[in-house]
Order: C-alpha cells, then sequence, then structure tokens
C-alpha cells in the first residue's frame, strides 16, 4: 500500500491515500507558522534583488561557426584562400575577354594562317631592304605602318614608323 502526503502552501496537511488505506498520523512540524514564513519571504525578496544586477549586463556574440572563424583560425585562413583563388579566376578571365581571344577554333585556326602570311611578307620586305645597293632609298606602306630605308656611305638606315611611335636601326650595309 502506498500513501501520500501533500502539504498546501497554506501549512495545511492532506493524506492523499486511496479508498480502505490507513495511514500513520503525520507529525506536524513546529516553527512553520507564520513569521518563519515573513522570514523566508523576504530572504527571496534580498535574494532577487542582489541578483537582478548580474543579468542586465552587456551580451557578447562570439561566433563559435568555422565559416565565421570561429575559435579554428585554419578556417578561416582556407576561407581567405579559396576567396583569392575565386578572384585570380575571375581576372585571368577578364583578361582573356579584354584580349579578344577567340572561341572558336576556327578562328585561331584563321589567326595563325594570317600570322603566318604576315611572317612572310616581313621577311620579303626584310630581304628587299637588305639587298639594298649602294644610294638606293625606298617606302614601304602597310596599314598604319611605313617603312622607309636608305642606303648610303655603307650605311643601311632603316624608320619605322607605327601610331605607337618611331623606331630607327642603322645597319652597316653588307655590299659596300
Amino acid at each position: 500500500m502506498h500513501s501520500f502526503i501533500c502539504a498546501s502552501p497554506g501549512g495545511r496537511m492532506r493524506n492523499l491515500a486511496g479508498l480502505g488505506e490507513r495511514t500513520p498520523a503525520p507529525a506536524r512540524r513546529r516553527g512553520c507558522g507564520r513569521s518563519s514564513r515573513i522570514a523566508g519571504g523576504a530572504v527571496a525578496l534580498g535574494l532577487s534583488l542582489w541578483a537582478t544586477p548580474g543579468l542586465a549586463t552587456d551580451l557578447r556574440y562570439a561566433p563559435m561557426s568555422p565559416n565565421f572563424g570561429g575559435f579554428n583560425p585554419v578556417a578561416f585562413q582556407m576561407a581567405q584562400y579559396e576567396k583569392s583563388l575565386k578572384a585570380a579566376k575571375e581576372a585571368a578571365e577578364a583578361a582573356a575577354r579584354r584580349a579578344g581571344t577567340p572561341a572558336d577554333p576556327n578562328a585561331a585556326f584563321v589567326n595563325a594562317i594570317v600570322s603566318q602570311l604576315n611572317g612572310i611578307v616581313a621577311q620579303t620586305i626584310a630581304q628587299k631592304i637588305a639587298n639594298a645597293q649602294n644610294g638606293q632609298a625606298g617606302t614601304i606602306q602597310s596599314g598604319s605602318v611605313t617603312i622607309t630605308y636608305i642606303n648610303s656611305d655603307g650605311q643601311l638606315s632603316v624608320t619605322i614608323t607605327s601610331p605607337t611611335g618611331t623606331t630607327t636601326l642603322v645597319i652597316p650595309a653588307g655590299g659596300a
């Protein structure tokens, strides 16, 4: 058999035994009168007032997530490294777009052919200038580039003028 005794806030004891159950009479507590309850309330009130300033302090938030660095500096360094790699990749892609890198493989082929033909033309012009006889002069125009050459007194003087500037070469002539 079980018996339960419940004390209410008013100090009354109540027996919660079931029907037909007998329970011993509870002993009355001494010193649980009104004056001790007032003293206990005063102590509780004093403690609550004393603890209140501690509750009104500033709250500080320290991010603990490794995504924000947390207490693991390696995670922050890794995030910075990944960010710099991404920025470098984007800068390289932007530079390639500005340089006009052809995306079409056929365009690359056409550019290679044009480059080879320009090389053949440049070689032909260079041979014509190099084979100039003493006292011979000439001018070659190609787009916005002008090449002027003069072979005199054993010196071959070549002046190349383009929109970016002028270059002059003086070479000893071989056939003087």
